[in-house]
């Protein structure tokens, strides 16, 4: 079966993409999702709301713009006439889950008279808006490696990749490559030696530390079951309308529940538990966002 080139992550990324400038691959093929409406509000205040943080912003000015530069306490960010600002986020409240970094389109919380912000403001709370992900061809679809299963054991597995883009960091044609298969991996279909099969990494391809979070046999890849993205391990807190997830290896990742207050329940009522968490976006942003939590242990 001839595999798209790249898998495309949510919807929602498709429609930002294509806000922000982007354009959509003819060849990828677009995860179902229920959250497309969030993609032109983005994940703030106007978005998911969840994410806001404890400050109370009534009766405060606010702002929107870009993020140019963050150095410490000083955050510079530019208005959508060009013109730029820094502020003092000293004694603002900013989500720990997000790290920001330029490109992040924020909203920015400030007491005083003036509705204009003068340079070196203290700010209150700056809330993410648009992550710098959404309108960044990087994650518009997941890098991936196609071919045969050369060789399969409990921690790893060797695919030759059977259909590669050849460009400088992507798989090339007739190479194998060897991922290593952690806990929090999820397998769809019965993976055998011989078999062709897609393999969805993080890290960089070719070195010793490269991950696969994701494998399809060839035979399952039309299947409903494909259409669904999860990652295993344990949910250690929610946090600001952020749920962490931690692996047996260490690692940590980020999921928003989009507002869903069932979901973020369920997210409180299963902490310290092994969980599914099924997501629509790509889990190498800093936040993805979840839709389903599934009890496991």
């Amino acid at each position: 079966m001839k595999k798209c080139l790249y898998t495309a992550i949510a919807a929602m990324m498709v429609i930002s993409l294509a806000a922000c400038g982007g354009e959509k691959k003819d060849d990828a093929k677009t995860k179902e999702t229920t959250a497309a409406s969030a993609a032109v509000e983005g994940i703030g205040v106007d978005g998911d709301g969840s994410i806001a943080g404890p400050v109370d912003i009534s009766g405060m000015f606010d702002f929107q713009a870009t993020v140019q530069k963050v150095d410490g306490s000083k955050l510079t960010v530019e208005y959508a006439d060009g013109t730029s600002l820094t502020v003092d986020t000293s004694d603002a409240f900013i989500n720990p889950a997000w790290q920001l970094m330029p490109g992040d389109e924020v909203d920015i919380f400030y007491e005083g008279d003036a509705e204009v912000p003068a340079d070196g403001t203290k700010v209150a709370e700056v809330v993410m808006s648009v992550p710098y992900e959404l309108c960044s061809e990087d994650y518009a679809s997941e890098p991936q490696v196609y071919g045969e299963i050369v060789k399969l054991d409990e921690n790893s597995i060797t695919v030759r990749e059977e259909e590669g883009i050849n460009s400088d960091n992507g798989p090339k044609d007739g190479e194998e490559y060897t991922f290593k298969i952690p806990s929090y991996a999820t397998t769809i279909g019965e993976l055998k030696t011989g078999d062709y099969a897609q393999v969805l990494y993080i890290g960089e391809l070719g070195s010793d530390s490269v991950a696969t979070y994701r494998i399809c046999s060839d035979d399952m890849m039309e299947d409903p079951a494909s259409d669904v993205y999860e990652i295993k391990g344990t949910l250690d807190k929610v946090e600001s309308g952020v749920v962490y997830l931690n692996t047996d290896e260490g690692d940590v990742f980020c999921f928003t529940v989009d507002g869903d207050e069932a979901l973020a329940k369920l997210a409180d009522d299963s902490t310290g538990k092994k969980v599914k968490i099924s997501y629509t976006d790509s889990i190498r942003m800093r936040v993805s966002t979840c839709n389903g939590i599934t009890v496991i242990e």
